[in-house]
């Protein structure tokens, strides 16, 4: 019997270059022995709903952005499946298959959906929600999913630094209690970072971070709010520099946390808006998803 593949294709995400490729993607997969379904998401949580299925397939291809990644990969989690994913990156920044060494070229990352290893992978759950690589909270991290789409396709991963930059003078703090294992932190915040990932908006090792996909670890990055717009500046230079300054970020690395607020934050979950919130509980399932990488 042939086994069973199910492609889920976001046709509009980065410009679209997919839909150019989707044939000869098929017929690919069709010489390499799978009987090819193609599903075309339509709204948001499309690919959540149809992982309800995922159990009837040998492999299951996501091609899309970091949010397509992100919807099969919660629809896995919810469904319980098994089922081991490949990933055909076609976003504006793919931040997930650059720290996963997944080419951008259509071809090359669809060979290792054939022929890659399965590596089991860390994923974050955010109060009843899921995340692949990052949860944040704070300065910039609405530009992701706030920035039109036809700006990203014609931009690309420039349209968020303009995006960014047209909000500087919107920044805004918020008073925060963080608890990790035995220890508690509480101060002013502007921007918190809860990674699975060393690449963040197109950026690699972030503050040099180097996180671990599969340890059962958070890589946890905090802001904290400048006095001054001298402060700013060092902020700015130690994020373009890869280093950091304890006097302004906390640095630690964690399974679980609770994050409490005075007031609503803002959160992205994988570049996608995760809601306002004042609490939210975030864990590490550690290994949960197999993912197919380079040999």
């Amino acid at each position: 019997m042939q086994k069973k593949l199910l492609l889920v294709v976001n046709p509009i995400s980065g410009r679209g270059i997919i839909k150019d490729h989707l044939l000869a993607i098929i017929q690919r997969l069709s010489l390499a022995g799978y009987e090819v379904s193609v599903y075309p998401t339509k709204a948001k949580g499309d690919a959540i709903t149809k992982m309800e299925v995922g159990n009837q397939y040998d492999l299951i291809i996501a091609s899309g952005g970091d949010g397509t990644l992100n919807e099969v990969i919660t629809g896995i989690v919810v469904a319980d499946v098994d089922t081991p994913i490949g990933y055909l990156p076609a976003g504006t920044t793919n931040d997930f298959a650059a720290n996963l060494n997944i080419p951008k070229n259509v071809y090359k990352a669809l060979d290792i959906c054939l022929n890659g290893n399965q590596l089991a992978i860390d994923i974050g759950q955010f109060n009843n929600h899921y995340f692949t690589y990052v949860a944040a909270f704070g300065a910039f991290t609405d530009v992701s999913y706030e920035t039109p789409q036809t700006r990203k396709n014609l931009l690309g991963g420039f349209a968020y630094l303009i995006e960014g930059l047209l909000k500087l003078s919107t920044i805004q703090s918020y008073h925060c209690k963080i608890t990790y294992g035995d220890h508690q932190l509480e101060d002013q915040y502007i921007l918190g970072l809860i990674s699975n990932s060393d690449s963040l908006a197109g950026l690699k090792n972030v503050f040099g971070n180097s996180a671990d996909l599969n340890d059962g670890l958070f890589e946890v990055t905090l802001i904290r709010a400048p006095k001054s717009i001298v402060d700013i500046h060092r902020i700015l230079t130690d994020f373009l520099n890869k280093k950091y300054d304890p006097d302004y970020v906390d640095v630690f690395r964690t399974d679980t946390l609770t994050i409490e607020s005075d007031e609503e934050m803002k959160w992205t979950l994988d570049g996608e808006n995760g809601g306002a919130l004042k609490s939210v509980q975030i864990k590490s399932l550690k290994q949960r998803i197999k993912i197919l990488v380079k040999n």
